[in-house]
């Protein structure tokens, strides 16, 4: 692991772009268009998938579409730049929880390995990537045997009410979970924020390994 060059915020920014603050989370998060999705894009295609009514793409995210996707498509093109772990880490600093992503997926192995990386430079923040990307996680997890400590994996549900299948080899990895999504019936237990109005308040089971359940929004 190379050593980490800190750089001032307005630097870090201009690399990687501002992290995101949704008003349901108590910490910041990185965001990326939907329409960068993999798996995610080919889901919401099909009617009935949980992508094809995707929250990233209503509320907020549609009535600021104007300054939210460029900016959003800012911080995907950031993802390459060799600056980008750096940038990153010195944004997140020793924030106590992270999120990857409040929209959009991951790209691709590399993204997987620099967010790992980001993981291993703040041993002080808890990370939460949730994905339908199963097939990157498989690879990483080939290739490095298991991911940081502090990062938590979440595969996510394909459909409502249909319960994610861990793939046989992601067994027996405490950080790699799931989440799924329900209409009526938790399948997992359930997220708290319908009860407490949207929001995550001193929640933090999203950041540990029990499968979680999400109401259908």
């Amino acid at each position: 692991m190379h050593k980490t060059i800190m750089m001032r915020k307005a630097e870090a920014q201009s690399i990687c772009g501002t992290l995101t603050q949704t008003s349901k989370m108590p910490c910041k998060s990185y965001s990326l268009p939907t329409e960068a999705c993999q798996t995610g894009y080919k889901m919401a295609q099909i009617k009935g998938s949980i992508c094809a009514s995707c929250y990233a793409d209503k509320g907020f995210y549609k009535v600021y579409a104007n300054t939210i996707k460029p900016a959003q498509f800012a911080r995907l093109d950031s993802i390459n730049d060799p600056n980008w772990v750096d940038a990153m880490v010195s944004l997140i600093g020793n924030d106590p929880f992270f999120r990857f992503h409040d929209s959009g997926d991951l790209q691709g192995l590399q993204h997987l390995e620099k967010i790992a990386q980001i993981a291993d430079k703040t041993p002080n923040t808890r990370h939460w990537l949730p994905t339908r990307e199963y097939a990157i996680i498989k690879q990483y997890i080939a290739k490095h045997g298991a991911l940081p400590k502090n990062l938590i994996v979440r595969l996510s549900a394909m459909y409502p009410d249909q319960p994610v299948k861990i793939p046989a080899s992601l067994h027996g990895f405490l950080n790699i979970t799931a989440s799924n999504v329900h209409t009526s019936k938790p399948i997992g237990k359930a997220c708290k924020a319908p009860d407490q109005k949207g929001e995550c308040l001193d929640c933090r089971e999203c950041w540990g390994s029990k499968v979680i359940s999400y109401k259908m929004h």
